[in-house]
């Protein structure tokens, strides 16, 4: 019996005889085939734990540690990241005043005004950070609004050049 080698007898071989065609199989290394089947009951286990511990809790507390617990796993930005400081309204007007008058501190300024506003230094040196460079983009931006004004309204004199004239003041 010979067997023929063409493509058509070899894609026709996968036909059975009443006209259904099998599926095709593929070799999956051993070791893929574990970690795939690892990885799958993983992920079945870690779902029905949510799903179990979403639909047993009686509190929205209980929901939203079991929530956070999956987040954590995934992201840390969200717990390790400090709340934005409010700071009062007089704190942000002694803020304000002393950077009217210097917009560099040092150590002991930093430690003493964080003192008086019962504020910690590294947020009065961050605070200090954020106002210089708010300062300095308005400053740039007044820059190129002055220059744009000189720009407009320039006036072009010719310089008189004396030659063979020695510069007497």
């Amino acid at each position: 019996m010979s067997k023929n080698f063409s493509i058509d007898a070899l894609l026709n071989n996968n036909t059975s005889h009443h006209g259904n065609k099998n599926l095709p199989t593929f070799y999956l290394n051993p070791l893929f085939q574990t970690f795939l089947n690892q990885l799958q009951h993983e992920q079945t286990k870690t779902i029905s734990q949510l799903s179990n511990s979403l639909t047993t809790s009686d509190s929205d507390e209980d929901d939203n540690s079991s929530v956070s617990s999956v987040n954590k796993t995934t992201t840390r930005s969200s717990s390790t990241r400090r709340k934005r400081t409010a700071f009062s309204n007089e704190q942000l007007i002694e803020l304000e005043a002393e950077f009217q008058q210097k917009k560099y501190l040092s150590l002991g300024e930093r430690s003493e005004i964080a003192r008086s506003l019962h504020l910690s230094e590294i947020q009065v040196k961050i605070w200090w950070q954020n106002r210089r460079a708010k300062w300095k983009r308005i400053k740039a931006g007044q820059l190129r609004q002055f220059s744009t004004h000189c720009e407009a309204n320039k006036i072009l004199c010719p310089i008189p050049v004396h030659v063979k004239q020695p510069f007497t003041s």
